[in-house]
């Protein structure tokens, strides 16, 4: 018989951590599921410890890869997933033992298309302080999509959900990319008639300084940048007001702050491409910006002085820097 869920890890130079997942995952007091534990080409032993599993627990399946990244490795268990529901563990964090019994509680009795939960973050073994509520709320697909969007109850990630696996009939990760759920996630909710959402802490997200996303640099904000502009450009046709105006606020946001990182890193070492991108994006919508609401008048001057005067506003900017650096000194 297929199993109701199936529970995605991808792992790669994991070692340290792997164990403390896996067996978090197999003590889960919701018993019908399937486990894939994808070797992402690990270089260290994680290949033999997803074996160990294997020959451990029935409810194991391996897949031994060639690395091609986390997303890859997403997509892999993915395509192989046999159950009603799909759920993801990233392979360093571990969840409570009845994170997928409340998942599937809640996913299962109020008929909806993603349940969702909190998380909490820990950092050199110390759990980061957070409040939670431990309601229950349950949102339509315009609810849930505002909801995604704000980015603080449900947060554009991967693995604090679970999903019916239909979902993901046209929906992959995006191969080589940072910030893969953004891309995912919002075409996940879009689909998406109900949402329910618990505000109870679940899964234990482990803050590593050495993790995909832990140190950002022009990449990063840059396909950062592409998600949240891709989401527009997905939903600016839809009937989704607010969500379309607060999408466009944090492209202009996001654009900025990667402009103001290119003015910091100087003439030499800014990447020509990206501020010609954010410049195009700027120009393209600049009417849907400036009539805007959720858009400050500073950062619309700001993109206002980008499209027009690049060179005035690296100097204004540039003398902000040093006013600030004064200030500090």
């Amino acid at each position: 018989m297929k199993p109701e869920i199936s529970i995605i890890v991808p792992i790669y130079k994991v070692e340290m951590y792997l164990r403390k997942c896996v067996d978090s995952i197999l003590a889960q007091t919701f018993r019908d599921f399937e486990l894939i534990l994808v070797n992402d080409g690990s270089p260290d032993n994680c290949g033999e410890i997803c074996e160990h599993y294997k020959e451990l627990d029935p409810r194991v399946k391996v897949i031994h890869k060639q690395n091609g990244g986390l997303s890859d490795a997403r997509n892999y268990g993915i395509d192989i997933a046999a159950g009603k529901y799909i759920g993801f563990v990233d392979s360093d964090d571990w969840i409570k033992p009845d994170m997928f019994e409340a998942l599937h509680g809640l996913i299962t009795a109020h008929n909806a298309d993603i349940a969702v939960c909190g998380h909490v973050e820990v950092e050199d073994g110390v759990y980061v302080d957070k409040e939670f509520s431990h309601e229950v709320r349950v949102y339509n697909n315009e609810e849930a999509f505002k909801k995604l969007l704000e980015d603080t109850e449900i947060k554009n990630l991967a693995w604090d959900k679970l999903y019916k696996a239909e979902l993901f009939a046209k929906v992959r990760y995006p191969v080589g990319r940072y910030f893969e759920d953004m891309f995912a996630t919002y075409k996940l909710f879009m689909q998406a008639e109900k949402v329910v959402s618990l505000d109870s802490p679940k899964y234990l997200y482990l803050r590593r300084g050495d993790s995909i996303t832990g140190k950002m640099n022009n990449r990063k904000y840059y396909d950062r940048i592409c998600a949240w502009r891709e989401l527009y450009e997905d939903i600016k046709h839809k009937n989704y007001p607010e969500a379309i105006e607060k999408s466009l606020a944090r492209n202009v946001t996001e654009g900025i702050e990667l402009c103001n990182l290119q003015m910091i890193a100087g003439e030499n070492s800014a990447n020509k491409e990206f501020i010609a991108e954010l410049g195009s994006f700027f120009s393209k919508h600049l009417k849907e910006v400036l009539r805007n609401k959720s858009i400050s008048k500073q950062m619309k001057i700001a993109t206002l002085l980008i499209l027009t005067s690049s060179n005035t506003y690296r100097v204004l900017y540039q003398s902000k820097l040093r006013v600030k650096g004064s200030n500090l000194t």
